[in-house]
């Protein structure tokens, strides 16, 4: 079992909804891995996602032969034909074994996705000054709205989103390290706003704090820790 980091990531700007939409995943076996999934923001490639799945679908065939089927010879010699092995291999190689642990090590910081997923949002009031223009919902058409005493679409006529800008702070942990690559591709991808990251790891004993603005490192200050978080 690796060191798990302790993760804080908090992100402010006008349309902070839309990066939390932006890094939450469809579909994920870990209902709260879903709220930030690295794969949503640097994509695995998808020669190891093939592998990984070809591997999987090995293993269900595989333990879907009973033992006491009396045909089970005849199921394992197909099996085996079907996926080139020798009958009877317990497993075949997966992506991740084949470069894709080094892939997300290098790319990601880390060699796993987050996980322990914990969001919470509020109002950020400090910047609603800030928020000068705004996305019909139903047309798509951006507006300027400083000025503007209605907030009604000039297009489509369909009343503008009036909700105040939020402030996130993301809770997670990863294997080891911290991914600085991750968010600082996040930041490139949205340069309007800022994200804050501090992490702890108490096992090897070290922290850090890492900002990003107008999709800029800013700062990445580290340090040793000796607290009780991490590990």
């Amino acid at each position: 079992m690796p060191n798990w980091t302790e993760n804080e990531l908090t992100i402010t700007g006008p349309e902070v909804q839309k990066i939390l939409e932006a890094i939450r995943s469809e579909s994920h076996e870990d209902e709260d891995a879903r709220i930030f999934d690295f794969d949503r923001v640097i994509p695995y490639p998808q020669v190891y996602r093939d592998m990984d799945r070809r591997a999987r679908e090995y293993q269900e065939k595989l333990r879907a032969i009973a033992k006491e089927d009396p045909h089970r010879k005849q199921k394992m010699d197909s099996l085996a034909a079907e996926y080139g092995v020798e009958p009877g291999t317990p497993w075949i190689k997966d992506g991740y074994n084949s470069g894709g642990y080094e892939w997300t090590c290098n790319t990601w910081g880390t060699k796993w996705n987050a996980t322990s997923v914990h969001l919470t949002t509020r109002e950020d009031t400090s910047r609603n000054p800030l928020r000068k223009t705004v996305t019909c919902l139903h047309c798509k058409t951006s507006h300027k709205i400083e000025g503007m005493t209605v907030l009604t679409c000039a297009q489509c006529g369909a009343p503008l989103p009036d909700d105040p800008p939020i402030r996130a702070f993301l809770e997670f942990d990863t294997a080891w390290s911290p991914p600085v690559p991750v968010i600082e591709k996040l930041a490139s991808m949205f340069p309007d706003h800022e994200f804050d990251l501090k992490y702890y790891e108490g096992g090897i004993g070290f922290c850090g704090h890492a900002r990003w603005s107008s999709g800029e490192e800013q700062f990445h200050e580290q340090d040793e820790y000796s607290g009780l978080r991490g590990g």
